[in-house]
């Protein structure tokens, strides 16, 4: 991959766990909200916050993958001795 392709890809991961982590904090502040009074009121359930919590550690662990790759860490070179 490019230095550029992973650049995007990291801006992009660091954005959607951004969500991720506001979405917790809704669903922490109330799971479930009601819109309107009476007949025509609507309740709304929020996401569950396991799968919101299992999103939050799976786009960590990509962002620390496409940093690694950035950085060129995480590549393993083997040595062979010259006799």
């Amino acid at each position: 991959m490019s230095a550029n392709t992973i650049a995007t890809q990291l801006e992009d991961a660091r954005q959607r766990l951004a969500r991720y982590l506001a979405a917790e904090a809704k669903i922490l502040e109330s799971q479930e909200y009601q819109v309107g009074n009476g007949g025509t009121a609507r309740r709304t359930r929020r996401a569950e916050l396991e799968q919101v919590q299992n999103g939050i550690r799976e786009v960590r662990m990509e962002i620390a993958r496409l940093t690694a790759a950035s950085t060129g860490r995480g590549r393993v070179s083997y040595l062979r001795p010259r006799y």
